[in-house]
């Protein structure tokens, strides 16, 4: 559900957990003007490393250990009897395709998802049309019957620009991210969250995402973090303050990775309050997936 602020107790567990001092920043500014906190999160369901799961096991873990009001899901499926009490999905059916029937799922609890399938650019609507439509939803996030913002779901095929596998998303992301550019020439521009898993490396995030109008968040707050030690295809150096996300193979060598991003417009990074994630925060998030959640949180003026 959508957190109404000042909350005290809640704000104590916070601070005792550690996740980053923006939190108390942001909070002494205006609490009184703020009405309520929403979190959004994105995580990867995959179980390659992980041990096997039933389905209904990880929706429930993502209910109760990432409790966010809206979540990006990625490499995802939803229950055949549909999302579980409480939520709203916006998802493909069949996923990409008949060998892979996963695929992005947007999900929410506490507010509204509507579908966004064509975007309004002046007088002309024009249709988002995507290459590969399975891992890429667009949804108003709606609070009261008002959106409060278009979140995108996003997940970076390891394909190159032929189908063939490559083991990476660098082309998917580059290309998937261009066919989202008339959402951002759209009415609904200002307010834009994309999230979920590219299969790329901090480094090797595209160019295309600054051009959009897009902040990485976790790179925007990477002073409330330590350094990530290891961190793979980083080049902050001492101001690092990536998160683990990936859990790359079972063996103690394996390459610690951050390859799951949130990114948002302007207006929207002015109202984030705290970025945590990764297995910093979510210590058993490798029980259950090879990802761990990434969760950004924003507060919503009061009217």
């Amino acid at each position: 559900m959508l957190r109404p602020r000042g909350n005290r107790r809640e704000d104590a567990a916070l601070a005792d957990s550690g996740r980053v001092d923006s939190v108390r920043r942001r909070r002494v500014l205006a609490d009184w003007r703020i009405a309520y906190t929403v979190r959004v999160a994105t995580w990867n369901m995959k179980q390659a490393v992980a041990p096997k799961r039933p389905l209904d096991d990880l929706w429930r873990w993502a209910g109760d250990e990432i409790n966010a009001d809206v979540m990006v899901l990625t490499e995802a499926r939803v229950p055949k009897s549909g999302p579980p009490p409480g939520w709203t999905a916006v998802w493909r059916s069949g996923g990409i395709g008949p060998r892979r029937t996963w695929g992005t799922v947007v999900a929410a609890h506490g507010v509204d998802l509507v579908e966004v399938s064509s975007v309004q650019i002046g007088r002309s609507a024009v249709r988002l049309d995507f290459t590969w439509p399975g891992v890429v939803v667009v949804a108003d996030v709606v609070h009261r019957g008002e959106r409060w913002a278009t979140v995108v779901g996003l997940y970076g095929l390891t394909v190159d620009g032929e189908n063939n596998s490559c083991g990476h998303g660098r082309f998917s992301s580059k290309r998937l991210l261009r066919e989202l550019a008339p959402l951002f020439e759209s009415d609904r521009s200002d307010r834009i969250v994309v999230a979920g898993d590219l299969n790329l490396w901090p480094a090797e995030v595209p160019p295309i995402v600054g051009e959009l109008g897009l902040i990485d968040l976790i790179e925007s707050t990477s002073s409330d973090r330590a350094p990530l030690p290891g961190c793979s295809g980083c080049v902050l150096g001492a101001e690092c303050g990536h998160l683990w996300t990936h859990k790359n193979g079972n063996s103690p060598n394996a390459a610690v990775q951050q390859i799951d991003f949130i990114f948002a417009t302007s207006s929207m990074r002015d109202e984030l309050t705290t970025v945590y994630g990764g297995v910093q925060h979510f210590a058993d998030a490798w029980d259950v997936s090879d990802h761990a959640p990434v969760v950004a949180e924003f507060d919503m003026p009061a009217s």
